[in-house]
């Protein structure tokens, strides 16, 4: 039961709008006092919060206790009114900021909160009062339909739920009809036509009602026609400035009549031209346009409404389009011309450019071109028709032309177009000055200062298909601006990414002046492709870059500067920016023997592109320096194998003795001139050089007392019995002196031994017995020597005999050749090979070996038996001598290692 109850409650607070809250207080526990349905916004409201008694007495609370909230937005205290124990009021100003439900609460011991009662507050405005009602008919078939549509201003939003009523009333009908909030709609069964009707509006919501201004209307003066219907619209040949047009009649001229405006156009336009509302304001089924261009599309429609101008104009018409007949053409063609360079005879090449007349002058289709081309000099015109737009001529040396080109139509010839091209001799008229070109707004300004005494200006452009080249014929072209203007918008297709040639002529009453160029872009981007880098040079410590230039259609842009990245491996990356007209660069401070990545970046306005990665490894060796090395080390070596060349051909002979010994040649020996039998004297001074330096290295002269001969003679007759052949003893150095002879000994025992030897061998003799100064020597001793070693060169050369000449003591018949010292001696001499000249040799002793000698005088008469007169002074040298004496040495030779034998 109790359970049913409090359903029962919450069922009634939801249908009045109120909040009940027990919140484990009883429903008796008090409300809140008035509940409205709305309350207007920005207005004050007043509720009263009333605590029953039950409520009271239970809980132990009053009005002290009770407080208000919007929602969690708790009102200050300040704004409470308390009435008694048990009733508070709360006065408020309703604000969108105010948010529902206005609770009443109660704090309780413990500050423990209870809510006793709430109201949802729904906020608004009443409804103002509509403005501007405005009705319709629109028009059905031929006569009108049967509803009424009107519109109206339901004025500021209230934000409750508006209820609007439209009404109409008649003298005998009223209609109305539940609306929207800005417009309505009546129907009717007939459409009545020619009575007044009262209209008006009804607003309606929670806080209130109003009512518009009635209106009075008679329907027919609130129609608004269907757009007629255009029949055709004609052109008549012997009219090209005019178009009649004609049209259906769309309303039961019963009803009213209507009258009708006319707006055209012409195809290449988005601007429209009415007709005067004064020539088509009566009731008309056509109407013809004038002043219309010849040879041009028209678009054309039509609209209408009452006659008496009430009610609404209806739609356009849907158009309809129609071209005005050919005249002749009343604009001349926009010439110009694009010189070339002189050729070998001074001859130059136009091209003559013209433009079609605009089709708005052009009045027809244009068949062809008619050219006139007049030079200075000569009276002729040379006229030619051509089809197309161009022309090329050749234009003679010294000569000023005169060029006119006029269109044809099938109506006629239009005005000519004069250009003139003065002799290429002749000084060019002045140029613009600051010329420049930028883009702006999606466009190229072109921008310069003005001549002086111009006609006007022609500016020409083209689009680049390479750097500092020109433009080709097909791709130029130009518009003309007057000459009060110094900067123009190029018209045309003008792209992005390319670059265009842009060039400015003052014209001089038709001729033109000289131009100044300028090249710009409308848009700059990024290079398609990069640069391609490689190494021209690499060094120790850098490395000379290189990179190509990137194709012109692919740079998007003016390529302002490169920049090279470098990085060595496992190094930072570095960088250095260089100006765009330089291509090549010299990388320094590198690493010795290190590998680098390098890659070019080309930048313009717009960005950067990268270009591919190139490795390279700079040299361990700088260029040059190995060559500074081993070129030095091979001069040097050079210079020394020639100095030492120089060297051993100087010191050849000195050379030559020490490597390579002379032995004489027995062959050219003149000992065979030597008489066994004859005495010889020899007459050579001890201070005489016995033989040329180089030949007799040195030798030692020994006294060989009369005792010894009998000694040596047996020695000599045991050396006769041993022969030996060239074979055998061919090798060693032999110990000739310079008195040796090639012929054979004169020994009894070697006659049958000579003329087996002679070929193979030759057999060296010394003399073993001779004088020493003048001393005759008893019978000379000879002695054979096999060697077959060649003779000494003083032997071998006649040239050189006269150096031993005294040596020999003889001459060619055998005698002394001086006499005083032909007194014979008992002693003898022989010649005994010394050692050679590298040998240990007395300091005291010359360069050839000789010794100096200390004569002693022997007195010793009673040891040897003889007296002091029969025995001469000797002479003995000092080195050597009485060792050899003391040895008994009777060889003639010392002994050889190189085979000799002893003799």
């Amino acid at each position: 039961m109790h359970v049913s109850q409090n359903l029962l409650v919450l069922v009634l607070c939801a249908q009045l709008n109120v909040l009940c809250v027990m919140g484990g207080l009883d429903l008796q526990c008090g409300v809140i006092e008035p509940v409205p349905s709305a309350v207007e916004l920005h207005t004050e409201f007043t509720a009263t919060c009333v605590l029953f008694e039950s409520c009271i007495r239970q809980h132990v609370a009053n009005a002290d206790d009770m407080y208000w909230k919007f929602q969690q937005h708790k009102v200050p205290k300040e704004q409470y009114t308390k009435i008694n124990d048990t009733a508070i009021r709360i006065t408020v100003n309703i604000t969108d900021e105010l948010n529902s439900p206005l609770t009443c609460n109660v704090m309780l011991h413990g500050q423990v909160e209870h809510n006793i009662y709430g109201i949802f507050l729904n906020k608004g405005f009443p409804p103002e009062k509509p403005q501007n009602l405005t009705c319709i008919v629109h028009q059905a078939g031929k006569s009108l339909s049967d509803t009424m549509l009107c519109t109206w201003n339901p004025g500021r939003e209230s934000h409750l739920d508006t209820r609007y009523t439209l009404k109409a009333q008649t003298i005998t009908n009223t209609y109305e009809n539940i609306s929207r909030i800005d417009e309505g709609e009546l129907k009717m069964t007939t459409m009545p036509v020619f009575v007044n009707m009262m209209i008006w509006v009804e607003a309606e919501n929670q806080l209130g009602k109003s009512t518009s201004k009635q209106s009075y209307l008679d329907p027919v003066d609130v129609v608004k026609p269907s757009p007629p219907e255009i029949e055709k619209i004609s052109s008549e040949k012997e009219f090209p400035n005019s178009l009649v047009v004609s049209w259906n009649l769309i309303l039961n001229p019963l009803l009213f009549k209507l009258k009708y405006n006319i707006r055209y156009r012409s195809a290449s336009s988005s601007d429209w031209t009415e007709v005067p509302l004064s020539e088509t304001g009566s009731s008309i089924k056509s109407f013809r346009l004038q002043d219309l261009k010849p040879y041009t599309e028209y678009r054309v429609s039509v609209r209408c409404i009452k006659e008496d101008g009430f009610g609404y104009w209806s739609d356009w018409s849907k158009e309809m389009s129609a071209t005005t007949p050919e005249a002749k053409p009343s604009g001349k063609p926009d010439l110009w011309r694009v010189i070339g360079p002189s050729d070998s005879d001074k001859n130059r090449l136009v091209t003559l450019m013209w433009k079609d007349p605009d089709p708005s002058v052009a009045n027809g289709k244009i068949l062809g071109y008619e050219v006139e081309i007049e030079a200075g000099r000569y009276p002729a015109v040379k006229r030619f028709t051509v089809n197309g737009t161009s022309a090329d001529y050749t234009l003679t040396e010294g000569a000023t032309y005169r060029i006119t080109v006029a269109a044809f139509n099938s109506k006629g010839q239009s005005p000519r177009a004069s250009l003139v091209i003065p002799a290429d001799s002749q000084k060019e008229l002045p140029s613009v000055e600051d010329l420049k070109a930028f883009p702006q707004d999606g466009k190229l300004r072109v921008e310069w200062k003005a001549a002086r005494k111009i006609t006007e200006y022609v500016v020409e452009w083209c689009a680049m298909m390479e750097e500092g080249g020109g433009c080709s014929t097909e791709s130029i072209e130009w518009q003309r601006v007057s000459a009060s203007s110094i900067n123009t918008f190029l018209k045309g297709d003008i792209k992005p990414l390319k670059r265009y040639k842009i060039s400015v002529f003052p014209v001089y009453s038709g001729t033109p002046g000289a131009c100044r160029s300028v090249e710009e872009y409308l848009k700059q981007g990024c290079p398609t492709i990069g640069p391609t880098v490689r190494t021209r040079k690499k060094e120790r410590n850098g490395a000379l870059l290189e990179w190509n230039l990137i194709p012109f259609m692919s740079r998007n842009g003016f390529i302002r500067n490169y920049t090279i990245f470098y990085q060595a491996e496992g190094g930072v990356e570095e960088s250095i920016t260089v100006d765009y007209a330089n291509r090549q660069y010299t990388l320094t401070s590198l690493g010795t023997n290190t590998m680098y990545a390098v890659h070019v970046s080309a930048n313009t306005d717009a960005g950067s592109k990268n270009g591919s990665e190139f490795t390279f490894t700079t040299l361990k060796f700088a260029p040059g320096e190995i060559e500074a090395i081993v070129v030095p080390v091979c001069l040097g070596f050079l210079f020394t194998a020639v100095v030492t060349l120089l060297f051993c051909f100087n010191k050849r002979d000195l050379i030559k003795k020490h490597i390579w010994p002379q032995v004489p040649d027995p062959g050219n020996s003149r000992i065979a001139n030597w008489s066994p039998d004859s005495p010889v004297r020899h007459n050579f001074s001890p201070k005489e050089q016995v033989c040329p330096e180089g030949i007799i290295t040195d030798f030692s002269v020994i006294n060989i007392e009369n005792d010894n001969i009998d000694d040596y003679n047996k020695a000599s007759d045991s050396l006769k019995k041993g022969k030996y052949t060239s074979e055998e003893h061919s090798s060693g150095i032999g110990g000739s002196s310079c008195m040796s002879s090639p012929r054979q000994s004169v020994s009894d025992s070697d006659e049958a031994d000579s003329a087996q030897t002679t070929s193979s061998t030759v057999q060296y003799s010394s003399v073993v017995a001779t004088s020493y100064r003048g001393q005759l020597p008893s019978a000379p001793v000879f002695t054979r020597s096999e060697s077959t070693q060649p003779l000494l060169d003083c032997e071998e050369r006649p040239e050189d005999q006269h150096l031993y000449g005294n040596l020999n003591g003889f001459n060619r018949e055998g005698q002394p050749q001086n006499s005083e010292q032909g007194v014979r001696h008992p002693s003898r001499l022989y010649f005994k090979r010394p050692r050679m000249i590298n040998e240990d040799a007395d300091p005291s002793c010359d360069s050839l070996g000789f010794c100096p000698a200390d004569e002693v005088t022997l007195q010793d008469s009673a040891a040897t038996g003889t007296s002091q007169p029969d025995r001469e002074r000797q002479t003995v040298p000092r080195n050597g001598i009485n060792a050899s004496l003391e040895r008994n040495e009777t060889k003639s030779y010392v002994p050889q290692q190189n085979g000799y034998r002893a003799q």
